[in-house]
């Protein structure tokens, strides 16, 4: 029997520049969090509203939800035996971000997952 021993949810929201003179960027808006309940919740939910399928990278197929603007993806990997992990990947998006590109940032979690990966 497989058991998960790592799970990571990775929420990013892009704020909209609410004064230009204090710059905002999804960067600095990345949360990553290790709740299995979160990992659980997101599952179930986007089982049900497996929305649409916008591309794919490193094995993460991205997708676009349907009831509010949001993008997911999920994956797991198995690194031994003993190590099997699940990550979950959502970016939060508005009107006012129209600028923002969900590949970028989508990338930027996928490689910051991998190098996690890395150190396990």
């Amino acid at each position: 029997m497989t058991a998960i021993s790592h799970v990571y949810n990775y929420t990013v929201r892009c704020p909209h520049i609410k004064d230009p003179s204090h710059p905002t960027s999804w960067l600095n808006h990345i949360e990553i969090n290790r709740s299995c309940e979160i990992a659980l919740d997101r599952i179930t939910k986007w089982h049900g509203h497996s929305g649409t399928r916008l591309f794919e990278h490193e094995g993460c197929v991205v997708r676009e939800a349907e009831q509010e603007q949001a993008y997911f993806s999920m994956k797991n990997d198995r690194l031994r035996d003993d190590i099997h992990v699940l990550v979950t990947f959502k970016v939060f998006m508005d009107n006012k971000t129209k600028d923002t590109s969900v590949q970028e940032i989508m990338e930027h979690v996928i490689d910051d997952y991998k190098s996690r990966l890395s150190k396990l």
